[in-house]
């Protein structure tokens, strides 16, 4: 593959990426000065929250869903949005999120994003996705962090790795992994159906849903996207649709890949050459078999990096928010 460029210009970059599919970005070998490339520095990401905006905002405020044009994003936290079996002891758990909208914005129907916490399915907390969903808010998105089910025990990085020898305890395991990343993703489509369910009072687009995740959430935001005919019988919405218009995922590809057809989300999957705990080449399967299938994908693939996830996308936050605000506003409609 090419090395594409990454440039600062945002409004040259919203209609550029809108048509472009992949950047791969060298890590290791700058283009030579007489292609007029540049590698993107690692940017850390601005996510401190700001004061809260003293006048309201008007809708039609420049640069909404593309820059942080909002000063602040009030939030309402753990908020019930179902109730499922826990994956240890079968006992009701409730599964609550935090929500973040744009201060003093006077738009009343706005594009959603859920973001989903990494974890390998053992570990995390909707906490860990707070800041990103407030930099999300400050665009102008209503922004979710879930919590969902996990499985303290499992032993899912083990059995990718093969480091489990004896065939029986490798099967068992394997349908332990498998279980919780289910789960997950059962929650994760009750989540969706809540904000759906709710729309009005949250000042949401039902039409206008995405979902993001780091890691073992963005696999599971791969799943959402690429899974909807299976949407569970988790939270008290059923009836409700759990399928998203658009998922970004950082670090996440499908372990389903059979589950792969033309009716999934637009996907666009952030990705390191030498990731220790998503394989690169289960990512790039995900992308083909997707392509193959029909279905637009995006891809910021880092070479000769190997950072993972959150870690990743604060390394290279500036190029890759150009990318997904593009990709967001085009599969949005906004």
């Amino acid at each position: 593959m090419a090395v594409v460029s990454v440039t600062p210009q945002r409004v040259a970059l919203l209609a550029a990426v809108s048509r472009a599919a992949t950047l791969l970005v060298s890590c290791t070998d700058a283009p030579d000065a007489g292609e007029g490339a540049t590698l993107p520095e690692p940017v850390p990401s601005d996510t401190s929250p700001g004061s809260v905006a003293s006048e309201p905002v008007p809708a039609s405020v420049p640069g909404r869903y593309v820059d942080e044009v909002f000063e602040a994003t009030p939030t309402s936290t753990d908020l019930d949005y179902a109730v499922a079996p826990d994956l240890a002891s079968g006992a009701p758990q409730s599964l609550v999120l935090d929500q973040w909208e744009p201060a003093g914005d006077t738009l009343t129907v706005r594009p959603a994003i859920v973001w989903i916490h990494g974890g390998a399915f053992r570990s995390g907390d909707k906490s860990n996705f707070s800041e990103t969903a407030q930099a999300w808010a400050r665009r102008g998105y209503v922004t979710f962090s879930i919590n969902y089910r996990l499985d303290a025990g499992n032993r899912c990085q083990a059995v990718q790795d093969g480091d489990i020898a004896n065939p029986a305890v490798r099967a068992a395991e394997t349908d332990r992994c498998n279980a919780a990343i289910i789960a997950a993703q059962h929650d994760a489509q009750a989540a969706v159906r809540w904000v759906r369910a709710n729309a009005a009072g949250l000042g949401v687009d039902p039409d206008r849903i995405a979902v993001g995740g780091g890691s073992a959430g963005a696999v599971t935001a791969v799943n959402v996207a690429q899974r909807s005919e299976d949407p569970g019988t988790v939270g008290a919405n059923l009836s409700v649709d759990s399928s998203v218009a658009a998922a970004v995922a950082m670090s996440g590809c499908q372990y389903f890949p059979e589950d792969i057809d033309g009716a999934d989300a637009p996907l666009h999957l952030l990705a390191s050459e030498f990731d220790a705990a998503v394989p690169f080449e289960c990512v790039t399967e995900t992308e083909n078999l997707a392509r193959a299938a029909g279905v637009e994908v995006g891809t910021a693939y880092y070479k000769g990096e190997g950072a993972h996830a959150v870690g990743l996308y604060s390394k290279y936050s500036a190029a890759v928010d150009e990318l997904w605000t593009a990709f967001l506003v085009e599969h949005l409609d906004l």
